[in-house]
């Protein structure tokens, strides 16, 4: 059976940790994955970043991937960064360190951000 999730339902919670995030604030929105009670094999999730808010540096244990819906962000390793917007989309390997977000563009940014269910995201900054 299909399920459809409508935009009304489930929650955006403001996710402003200081262990992954940095630089002002965060909103997520979790459809499925961990904790959900849907999805098994995949986590999939919407991340708004406030102008100036990034991850810190991090790395999962599969490999994610990101999908620009809106906005002006970055996403970047310890030796280059991207500017990235709406339409975009990166592919960051299983390992690969690495940070995203609007960082210094000026502009918000918010990105779909799909990665495996039992992927382990460790904060390497």
């Amino acid at each position: 059976m299909v399920e459809v999730i409508k935009s009304s339902e489930g929650e955006t919670s403001e996710s402003t940790p200081a262990e992954i995030f940095t630089g002002g604030q965060v909103w997520a929105r979790r459809l499925s994955g961990p904790g959900t009670g849907r999805g098994q094999d995949m986590s999939f999730g919407i991340v708004q970043f406030g102008a100036g808010a990034r991850t810190r540096m991090h790395r999962h244990s599969s490999d994610q991937m990101l999908y620009v819906v809106a906005g002006i962000g970055k996403v970047g390793t310890a030796d280059s960064e991207e500017v990235i917007s709406a339409g975009d989309f990166a592919l960051v390997p299983a390992g690969e360190d690495h940070w995203h977000g609007a960082a210094d563009t000026g502009s918000p940014m918010s990105h779909i951000t799909v990665t495996r269910a039992d992927s382990v995201t460790e904060v390497t900054e």
